[in-house]
């Protein structure tokens, strides 16, 4: 007996890519479903609903190197080696090296993710490149290189646009282009990835703000978010939003001022599907500040300071990162590497992480099938695809049932 198609896509979109990519040539009808952007899109709205269960992974980048991956609460994650001794440490994680050749030896930045698609720009000594890649299934795309293009120093952000169903890379204004760059004029483009063509919006939509070039945007909310210096007081930082659809800048009020009356914050990033931000003033832990609507702004978790010896928290070397199936969070300290801290627990545990000692930037992804080159196949060749795919006669069923018997160890979730 054999389901309907309908069936197996609400089955397989409750596996991780991983499975999903073996599962490709159990036959040629799953190999059109799992790579038909219908599945994929099911696939990525059931993870975006199920926050705290869907997995990441946590890309370090290193300068000049191949990047690494570690994922938090990993299940196969190896046991700290026989001459590891700090009593300090009460979590191991492996970096694992990822096959992206592109960027061996050579200078980049991850600028910005979304829906597991990552947006580097790479200084390969001649023009630059800016690539669209996604490390869960291995697939990139190198994108046109925009008028007077000045390599990593530039700044982007990568977000989805509902309203056309498409990814949008937005190119902002640098703070480095404008002060080491003769001649440098601010301007905001757009690239869509079907269309693969840049176009600059309006003058006058351009902001009045310079943002530094290691920023990654933040995407959320259906607008792309960076950490800015006010135009006028440099000692302040503002948020600035960009939004997908509109394609308009406007500046996000903070969370409300602390007793002293002060807004100073220090970090900004993605949190449980809502823009979330630092914002304290204090030596003894840190708030993390969430909204959904720029407007409304909520407490989403105090973090204590990180045992060691130093006696106070410096707010500026926390970098929170994503929530744990468990509920802690995984936090970047400086000088200190990851830790996770349970609220509920009250807990904080530190991670030693093997195979890497030094990384400039890290960048929580999720895991998807999301594909860059998506919109470049021609319509009537995924409708040959569907058509010579042949059902077999075995059940859905049997097919997951050989499939797990035949895995190393009888792992239900390779």
């Amino acid at each position: 007996m054999d389901f309907p198609e309908d069936i197996h896509a609400l089955i397989l979109k409750r596996l991780p890519v991983k499975s999903l990519l073996r599962f490709r040539c159990v036959c040629k009808s799953w190999l059109y479903l799992i790579t038909s952007p219908r599945f994929i899109q099911q696939h990525l709205d059931f993870s975006n609903r199920c926050l705290r269960s869907r997995r990441a992974r946590i890309i370090l980048s290193r300068y000049c190197a191949t990047l690494l991956s570690i994922g938090p609460e990993e299940p196969s994650a190896p046991p700290p080696p026989p001459n590891f001794n700090n009593n300090n440490i009460t979590g191991f994680e492996e970096a694992v090296e990822l096959d992206f050749g592109l960027v061996q030896n050579l200078p980049y930045y991850v600028k910005g993710h979304c829906d597991g698609l990552l947006c580097l720009v790479i200084n390969d000594g001649g023009d630059g490149a800016i690539v669209i890649w996604n490390p869960s299934i291995g697939e990139s795309k190198r994108l046109p290189l925009p008028h007077n293009f000045r390599s990593t120093r530039e700044v982007f952000g990568i977000g989805y646009d509902s309203s056309i169903g498409d990814y949008k890379v937005v190119r902002a204004p640098s703070s480095y282009c404008r002060m080491k760059c003769p001649g440098y004029h601010p301007r905001v483009q757009v690239l869509t990835l079907k269309s693969n063509s840049w176009r600059t919006i309006p003058e006058q939509d351009t902001p009045p703000y310079f943002i530094e070039h290691f920023f990654q945007a933040t995407n959320v909310n259906g607008g792309l978010y960076w950490l800015v210096a006010h135009h006028v007081d440099v000692f302040r930082c503002e948020i600035l939003r960009f939004d997908l659809a509109m394609e308009k800048f406007k500046v996000v009020p903070p969370p409300p001022p602390e007793e002293s009356g002060k807004t100073n914050i220090s970090w900004l990033g993605p949190l449980e599907a809502s823009l979330c931000v630092i914002h304290t003033q204090r030596l003894s832990h840190v708030d993390v500040w969430a909204t959904k609507d720029d407007e409304t702004w909520t407490k989403l978790i105090t973090i204590p300071r990180i045992p060691g010896p130093e006696a106070s928290v410096r707010y500026f070397d926390y970098v929170p990162l994503c929530f744990t199936k468990s509920g802690s969070v995984l936090i970047s300290v400086k000088g200190e590497g990851f830790v996770t801290y349970h609220p509920r627990e009250n807990k904080v545990r530190k991670l030693a992480v093997h195979g890497v000692e030094n990384w400039f930037q890290e960048t929580a992804c999720a895991e998807t099938l999301v594909s860059p080159r998506n919109g470049d196949e021609p319509a009537a060749a995924r409708q040959h695809q569907r058509g010579s795919a042949q059902m077999t006669s075995r059940s859905l069923w049997q097919q997951l049932l050989n499939y797990f018997s035949c895995s190393s160890g009888g792992s239900k979730h390779p």
